[in-house]
């Protein structure tokens, strides 16, 4: 196996909700999921190439690549209360019938609560897989993880060794259970790409299922919480 050492930079918030959480309660992890890093890349692929095919390349090049991080010493997580547009919602056959003649409008205003991330500092990425050249002119090239508004860009990139034994791993259940009884953590449930996972699964062009494209994984973080009326501190040890 082969390992990249990528330094990421984020110039301001970064934000990406916890899996299977409301969007109207978007709490969000506070490091970036393997699967957000991940289909970033291959998203990187097709846009700077603008050829489909080399994303496909790129998605199995990438998809059962071992994903680890270290965190900056601390991380400040902010909760916001934001107004945001949702899809309308009809309720009874007289609204059902304006939705449709378009007298409605198709979204409605409300509110919602969502966290941003702070990052007063670097993160170190560490992805290890068997084809580490045919993924490192991408990795340099990403502008953005999730949608847009977590914007990054990447300030080295270099092959290593081995990543150090404190990065963080996104852990399986099993593991989960057997870590979980012996320390004191702050889990994170993420989700990382499934090894059957397909390319056109991911391809919302190719009309195939998505379903078992991701499965669930775990950060276990080390750190203490400060937290306050919209704020939280995590101090990693």
């Amino acid at each position: 196996m082969q390992w990249i050492k990528l330094t990421l930079h984020f110039p301001s918030f970064f934000s990406y909700r916890i899996p299977d959480y409301s969007s109207q309660y978007a709490l969000s992890v506070p490091l970036p999921s393997p699967s957000a890093i991940k289909l970033a890349v291959v998203a990187t692929a097709i846009r700077t190439t603008g050829k489909v095919a080399e994303g496909e390349r790129v998605f199995y090049a990438v998809r059962d690549a071992d994903v680890r991080m270290i965190s900056p010493e601390q991380i400040v997580i902010n909760s916001f209360l934001i107004k945001r547009l949702k899809k309308r919602g009809v309720k009874t056959k007289a609204d059902k019938e304006k939705y449709e003649q378009g007298l409605l409008p198709a979204v409605e205003s409300t509110f919602g609560v969502r966290e941003y991330i702070f990052f007063p500092d670097d993160i170190d990425l560490f992805i290890g897989c068997i084809d580490a050249d045919a993924l490192i002119e991408y990795f340099k090239m990403l502008r953005y993880l999730g949608s847009s508004d977590s914007m990054l860009y990447i300030k080295r990139v270099e092959q290593i060794k081995e990543p150090p034994e404190n990065a963080i791993k996104a852990i399986t259940d099993k593991e989960f259970a057997e870590v979980i009884s012996k320390e004191s953590c702050v889990v994170y449930p993420v989700k990382d790409i499934s090894k059957k996972a397909t390319f056109e699964q991911i391809n919302p062009y190719s009309g195939k299922s998505g379903k078992n494209v991701f499965e669930r994984k775990y950060y276990l973080i080390k750190a203490k919480t400060k937290k306050g009326k919209n704020w939280k501190l995590l101090e990693f040890h």
